[in-house]
């Protein structure tokens, strides 16, 4: 049977509705009808029909925006214990599997075998795979090793690179970098960003040292570094940390909590933000990440590496559902894995669901609380539900 002119149009402008869901933004809107086209979001109404479109209905779903992963080491971290402990590169399809639509990749404590070149290939792979997917340029290691040879070029023109990361303080691997150093990265960095209207961020990576985060602190003292430049990470890797954390917010800057456990003595999520927010910490400041697929290494107490477990991206709608199951509103425990992110990196298309931004989605059953379904840009994956199926969306 020849196909209607309708037919061809749907097929080469690929519009779908998604019918009477349950929508957070991650703010709760109620029941909303989503119009999607060609991988963005062309209108959200409530009640009123959109013609000539696809319709799907998901009964006892709830529509949330696709998490946003700060921290991935998407060609794989480890190293700490030889060449047989380097971890391989991650899969889309584990990422999406995970609720994960878009990505920040970075590497860790080897920047020899593991190159920025192999990360700029790996984030381009992952964005055409349908993943939103960036990446910061440097390590560990300072002086910052880039791709051009200079942190500004690299922001300025290189695309997906969008800020340092993970830079490590506080930490035997570390470079033991100067608070002079870290101001000197910072003041680049903040060029960079403003040159390229990228946000110019750098993850700092804070180790097991009693120094903790005092030289960030020192860095920032004078005003001359803006605090916002810096997105300390493992911050619940103690109870210490975790409260020097807390003073860090209070002078103005931004946190990143790693849902999985990195220590016997880690705190979680849950229990991270409860200890936070209660004692005056503004839930704005606080973001989620996995640090999947690099390792955690347990070290003896002459630093001597013992033993190593790889971490893994499905902590992250754990560590969100615990957070629900824990009493927090569900907008309220969405921030951290979504808007949070997406407005400290200066992510304009992840992190919220609205017009003519991409339409990156997690279908949540409503009874069991778990992932039943992935959008990412237009795309419905890792489908469950027969009538999604049998309608041929996939």
């Amino acid at each position: 049977m020849a196909r209607s002119l309708l037919d061809l149009v749907r097929e080469v402008i690929a519009i779908l509705s998604i019918k009477a869901i349950e929508l957070y933004d991650p703010t709760y809107k109620g029941k909303m009808d989503i119009l999607i086209s060609n991988g963005y979001i062309e209108g959200l109404s409530q009640g009123k029909a959109f013609n000539f479109v696809k319709e799907v209905k998901l009964k006892n779903m709830i529509a949330i925006p696709g998490f946003i992963d700060g921290h991935v080491h998407v060609i794989g971290g480890g190293g700490e214990g030889g060449f047989l402990s380097r971890i391989p590169e991650i899969e889309s399809s584990k990422l999406l599997n995970c609720g994960i639509t878009s990505v920040i990749g970075l590497l860790g404590t080897d920047s020899i075998t593991k190159s920025l070149i192999s990360l700029f290939a790996k984030t381009n792979s992952l964005r055409s795979e349908n993943i939103n997917a960036y990446m910061m340029t440097g390590s560990y290691q300072y002086p910052v090793k880039t791709i051009t040879g200079s942190i500004e070029k690299d922001i300025v023109l290189i695309d997906p690179v969008i800020g340092i990361g993970e830079l490590a303080i506080s930490d035997h691997r570390s470079s033991a970098i100067t608070v002079e150093e870290i101001k000197k990265v910072a003041q680049e960095c903040r060029v960079a960003s403003m040159i390229s209207s990228k946000s110019g961020k750098i993850i700092v990576h804070v180790g097991n040292s009693k120094k903790m985060l005092s030289p960030l602190i020192e860095a920032v003292s004078d005003d001359e570094i803006k605090i916002e430049s810096f997105l300390p990470t493992h911050v619940n890797r103690n109870m210490l940390l975790l409260q020097n954390a807390l003073e860090w917010i209070k002078m103005g800057g931004f946190v990143d909590i790693t849902a999985e456990d990195t220590s016997k003595e880690s705190i979680s999520v849950v229990d991270s933000i409860e200890y936070l927010v209660s004692n005056g910490a503004s839930l704005d400041h606080i973001l989620v990440s996995s640090d999947s697929n690099g390792s955690i290494p347990n070290f003896d107490e002459k630093g001597n590496f013992v033993s190593m477990k790889v971490s893994d991206c499905s902590v992250m709608f754990k560590a969100f559902k615990a957070c629900v199951k824990g009493g927090m509103k569900i907008e309220d425990a969405l921030k951290p894995f979504t808007i949070n992110v997406s407005r400290f990196f200066k992510l304009e298309n992840a992190g919220t669901i609205e017009k003519s931004k991409r339409a990156d989605m997690i279908f949540v059953d409503k009874d069991t609380f778990e992932i039943d379904s992935i959008m990412a840009k237009g795309n419905l994956l890792n489908i469950k539900s027969s009538t999604i199926k049998a309608r041929g969306l996939i």
